[in-house]
C-alpha cells in the first residue's frame, strides 16, 4: 500500500469521525430545541388554564347579585389580590425557569461549539502533521533516488 493510499485512508477515516461528531452535535441541538418547544407549550397551556380560571372567577363575581357583591366586596378584593399575587409569582417563577433553561441550553451549545472548534483544530494539526511527514518522506525518497542514480552511474561507468 503506498504512502499516498495510507494517508488518504487515514484522512478519510478522520473526516468520517468528524462528520459523525458533527451529526451528533446537530442531533443534540435538535433535541434541545424540541425540549425548549415542549417546555414553552407546557408553559403556554398552564398560562391558558390560569387565564381561564381567572376569567371564570371574574365572570362569577359579575353574576352574583348586588347584595352579595356588596357583602363580599372586601372578601373578593382580598381573594383577587391573593390570586393576582399567586399568578404574578407563578409567572415570575415560569419566566425564571425558562430563562434558566435557556441559559443552560446556551451553555450547552457553547460547549458543543468548543468541541467543534477543538475538532477543527485537531484536523488542522493532523493535516499539518501529514503534510510535514509527506515532505520528509519526499525528501528521503529524493535522496534515495539520487543515491541509486549515483550507484547506477558508478556501476555502469565505473568509479
Amino acid at each position: 500500500m503506498s504512502l499516498k493510499d495510507i494517508w488518504a485512508k487515514e484522512r478519510s477515516q478522520r473526516l468520517i469521525e468528524i462528520a459523525e461528531r458533527k451529526l451528533e452535535v446537530a442531533q443534540q441541538r435538535q433535541e434541545t430545541q424540541a425540549e425548549l418547544r415542549a417546555i414553552r407549550q407546557e408553559l403556554d397551556q398552564e398560562a391558558q388554564v390560569l387565564h381561564t380560571m381567572l376569567e371564570d372567577f371574574v365572570t362569577n363575581l359579575h353574576e352574583t347579585g348586588l347584595a352579595e357583591k356588596q357583602q363580599r366586596q372586601l372578601e373578593n378584593a382580598e381573594r383577587y389580590k391573593q390570586v393576582r399575587t399567586m399568578l404574578e409569582e407563578y409567572v415570575e417563577a415560569l419566566r425564571l425557569y425558562e430563562q434558566q433553561a435557556r441559559q443552560e441550553r446556551l451553555e450547552e451549545i457553547a460547549s458543543r461549539k468548543q468541541e467543534v472548534l477543538a475538532l477543527k483544530l485537531e484536523v488542522l494539526e493532523l493535516q499539518e502533521q501529514f503534510s510535514s511527514e509527506r515532505a520528509l518522506m519526499s525528501q528521503e525518497l529524493t535522496e534515495k533516488l539520487q543515491t541509486f542514480r549515483n550507484n547506477l552511474h558508478n556501476y555502469v561507468w565505473g568509479s
